[in-house]
């Protein structure tokens, strides 16, 4: 856990220090200095709200039966989101997991299947979006080579996560992937842990009560909606109204290359992609200046990274007693 949290605290550095220069070569901290508090606010709530449906689904699923506090789970859930300052957001499931072993007892096998049902859920909602959102992009921006490989790189990871971690919901797929990952453990012998993993995982998803699936589907689509809302209010506190369908398109942009391989939340690309999109009318549908698209980034940054890190390494100085065996 120490190293997820001194990562996590060296990309909270990168990350005010990638801020900082953003405002300085964007003239944005006038702006910045006038947004409106009571809207940035909501913007926050919306987002750390995002987060806590995320969390939720994935309690209930472990809860089965167990006579657990959802209040404890939420708080362990929680703290571990600084872990998302990872390249595919991976840390928070790996410091979950390490949790819910340590505390409540809950093997890593049944935690990682849990939030992979979650996270495969939430990839599948935006695979279907961003399916029209890419094509759309592609067809009327001409990118560059490196926007170009991120938003595909980050399209690819939410297709092939979503494929991956709902195909075992057919059982001989999920043994078939454990046994493709068998094979290639001859050329790599790690992969034998996946070939493990997906045996497990496929026995998981077949005793899934169906009833649990469908809250599931629609706790992660509230999670979703509010990250939504959240960027929109974003836009209200720097008195920036924009229309939803452009809104829309940015947050899938958002969505995907924030799962760009290598990159901690897409830190750098997410920023680079949306000051092309905000910058160009027919897109945006709005004629905004260049402090007031460093303005927006900004603050949208410092509600989808900056906050939820803070509140989780705060989070994680709350103490949980541990489940007697």
């Amino acid at each position: 856990m120490e190293k997820y949290l001194k990562y996590s605290l060296v990309a909270l550095i990168f990350v005010f220090a990638a801020l900082s220069l953003l405002a300085i070569l964007t003239d944005a901290l006038p702006l910045i200095k006038r947004v409106n508090p009571y809207f940035f606010a909501l913007s926050a709530l919306f987002f750390v709200l995002s987060i806590v449906f995320w969390i939720i689904p994935w309690a209930l699923l472990l809860k089965n039966n167990r006579k657990l506090s959802l209040r404890s789970m939420l708080v362990i859930g929680f703290s571990c989101v600084y872990g998302a300052l990872t390249p595919v957001q991976i840390g928070a499931e790996a410091l979950r997991s390490i949790k819910a072993k340590d505390i409540f007892g809950i093997s890593y096998s049944e935690s990682i299947s849990a939030a992979m049902v979650v996270k495969g859920l939430k990839f599948f909602m935006l695979a279907l979006v961003a399916s029209i959102v890419v094509w759309m992009v592609l067809w009327e921006t001409k990118l560059s080579l490196v926007m170009l490989v991120g938003l595909l790189s980050g399209f690819s990871v939410i297709i092939f996560a979503s494929a991956l971690f709902l195909l075992p919901l057919d059982k001989k797929i999920g043994l078939m992937i454990s046994k493709i990952f068998g094979e290639l453990s001859n050329f790599w012998k790690k992969f034998s842990l996946l070939e493990k993993y997906f045996h497990d995982y496929s026995n998981y998803l077949e005793v899934l009560p169906k009833e649990k699936f469908f809250a599931v589907f629609l706790l992660a689509g509230l999670s979703i909606l509010l990250e939504f809302v959240a960027l929109l209010f974003s836009f209200f506190a720097l008195e920036v109204f924009i229309d939803v369908f452009p809104l829309l398109f940015l947050f899938i942009i958002i969505s995907i290359l924030e799962r760009t391989p290598f990159l901690p939340r897409g830190i750098g690309v997410v920023e680079a992609a949306g000051f092309i999109f905000l910058s160009l009318p027919e897109f945006s549908q709005l004629s905004l200046s260049v402090a007031q698209v460093g303005a927006i980034l900004i603050v949208f940054d410092v509600v989808r990274l900056i906050i939820p890190t803070i509140l989780s390494l705060a989070f994680s100085l709350i103490k949980v007693n541990p489940v007697k065996k």
